[in-house]
């Protein structure tokens, strides 16, 4: 990375930083763009520049998130599955989902819709992305690409409201942490076997 990527970066973090400190003491929904402009010395076109909505200041580790997925499916271990490849990538996540600062976070997006509908937003994302890691590595259909990163980037999404869930609840640290390994694995099994199992 050139000095110049470099600068790029660390103004695009600094500005996030400065803006889920804003969002941290006031709730999303009560800062606007001109505030964390402000806050990061920066004009409101810089911001713009480097996040598009006020919802991707929150979200901003969302490019990050989704090269993971694609690089998951595309390194691969020998004989490894795209399911089994993604499981093993979440489970190195469920630490920082169990953490006080993801506490926070949820809360957040607890109190705001416009942050809800984002993530919709984000996952449809994510399943474009993943579709097109799966047909390009795999060969397969486009439409079975996509039907299989449907339901893949589901199971991720569970997870994370799962994760959520137990956050609200005050549920943190290790024991939290196993909980939500538990329920990745039974998610990621259910895939494996499929809905027939429901029934046995």
């Amino acid at each position: 990375m050139g000095l110049r990527e470099t600068k790029k970066l660390r103004t695009r973090r600094e500005i996030a930083e400065k803006a889920m400190g804003l969002f941290v003491k006031r709730g999303f929904d009560h800062v606007t763009v001109a505030e964390v402009a402000a806050a990061a010395e920066v004009s409101e076109k810089t911001v713009y520049n480097y996040f598009p909505t006020k919802e991707d200041l929150f979200f901003d580790e969302v490019p990050e998130r989704e090269r993971a997925l694609v690089e998951a499916v595309r390194n691969r271990r020998p004989g490894e599955s795209v399911a089994a490849a993604l499981e093993r990538l979440q489970v190195t996540g469920c630490g920082r989902l169990c953490s006080e600062g993801f506490a926070i976070f949820a809360r957040i997006i607890e109190e705001s819709p416009a942050l809800q509908a984002k993530e919709l937003e984000v996952m449809a994302r994510f399943t474009d992305a993943l579709a097109g890691a799966i047909q390009s590595e795999l060969g397969v259909d486009a439409l079975d690409a996509k039907v299989a990163a449907n339901v893949l980037v589901t199971v991720q999404w569970q997870h994370f409201r799962n994760a959520r869930a137990h956050a609200l609840a005050g549920r943190n640290g290790p024991a939290a942490e196993r909980e939500l390994r538990s329920e990745l694995k039974r998610a990621y099994r259910l895939l494996e076997h499929g809905l027939a199992q429901l029934e046995a």
